[in-house]
Parts: structure tokens; C-alpha cells; sequence
């Protein structure tokens, strides 16, 4: 594989970026017993998705990471959507 197919083919795939406590969303408690709340960053070359979950760093983490293999996957055509089903003709 050449550079610059590498480069777009690494480009082209989700990674995470960072997860970092964050403030409970609005109407939400701060603390609770399933941990506190924590904001995730998906990121794929010019598109960056943000999310917040409740739970410690490392559930939110594990979390994320799995969202970024379905992505990942969905993306490659390994997978479908599960909100938009394909028929098959």
C-alpha cells in the first residue's frame, strides 16, 4: 500500500479522541451510583461526533470504543445499519 493510501485509508476510519468528565446534561443528577457523567469524541476526517454518558471513565471508554468498531464497520460495509435495514432484491 502506497502513502498516500495509507494516509486516506487511516483518514477514512472513526477513532476516538478523548474522553473527559463532564457536567451532567440538564435535569440530570451529577453523581449517582452508576458514576459520573463523561463526554466522548468520535472523530473521522472533517466530522466529529459528540456524546455524553453517565458511568466511570473506563465503562464510557469501553463504551465509545465499541461505537467506534460499529461505525468503523458500518462505514466499510461489514455491517449494516440497524436503523436503516436493507431489503435483499
Amino acid at each position: 500500500m502506497a502513502k498516500d493510501e495509507l494516509a486516506e485509508a487511516t483518514a477514512s476510519i472513526y477513532r476516538l479522541a478523548s474522553v473527559e468528565e463532564a457536567a451532567a446534561p440538564a435535569g440530570c443528577s451529577e453523581d449517582s451510583q452508576d458514576g459520573r457523567w463523561h463526554r466522548y469524541v468520535i472523530e473521522r476526517s472533517g466530522s466529529t461526533i459528540v456524546g455524553q454518558r453517565r458511568g466511570t471513565r473506563q465503562q464510557v471508554t469501553s463504551y465509545a470504543n465499541a461505537y467506534v468498531d460499529e461505525l468503523n464497520a458500518r462505514s466499510n460495509g461489514q455491517s449494516a445499519s440497524p436503523w436503516a435495514p436493507r431489503q435483499k432484491k
